[in-house]
């Protein structure tokens, strides 16, 4: 029995970076292995890479990088992300919407979230940026992390607490709770 084989392009973890050529061969050669996680900027130009060299083959790539660069992976060929964002009902909506072929409308809820992404995406506090976010929404007791990841300073917070403003003021976003 063949087992669906999901291959993780992420340099800084691995130490080695996959060319499209390289991963377009994996996905030809090796059918349990059409599935491809890309986390190596700039993803929607190695997306695009990867569907031209695998032409003829069933590849579904997804994004990951907190879903920063959804939309233009989503322009390239990409199937959706597949990423840790503290608000996964944002990417359902994008996703919902790009499906329906709303582009239009799966672009404006995504450039509004943008700020969000970014913020949480942050190398060395992402995670408990993104731990603070699920405890207030209620998915967490806790919002403590392990090392060596950072814990939030008090300007961070205030920061959090601004860019969470922000986008749930926004013109469309009132749906989204923290």
């Amino acid at each position: 029995m063949d087992l669906p084989i999901i291959v993780q392009d992420y340099p800084p973890i691995t130490g080695f970076a996959m060319e499209p050529a390289l991963l377009a061969r994996i996905a030809k050669e090796i059918p349990s292995a059409r599935t491809i996680k890309l986390e190596d900027p700039p993803t929607p130009f190695k997306t695009a890479r990867i569907l031209e060299a695998s032409a003829g083959t069933a590849v579904q790539i997804f994004g990951g990088l907190g879903g920063v660069f959804l939309l233009e992976e989503l322009i390239a060929g990409a199937t959706g992300a597949m990423t840790g964002f503290a608000f996964p009902e944002i990417l359902v909506r994008i996703m919902q919407h790009w499906q329906a072929g709303e582009h239009d409308a799966a672009a404006d809820v995504f450039y509004r979230a943008v700020p969000l992404m970014r913020f949480e995406f942050q190398e060395g506090i992402g995670m408990a940026i993104r731990k603070t976010v699920l405890q207030r929404r209620g998915a967490l007791a806790s919002a403590a992390t392990r090392a060596p990841a950072g814990g939030l300073d008090e300007p961070t917070r205030q920061s959090l607490d601004r860019v969470l403003r922000w986008v749930t003021s926004q013109k469309g976003m009132e749906w989204i709770s923290v």
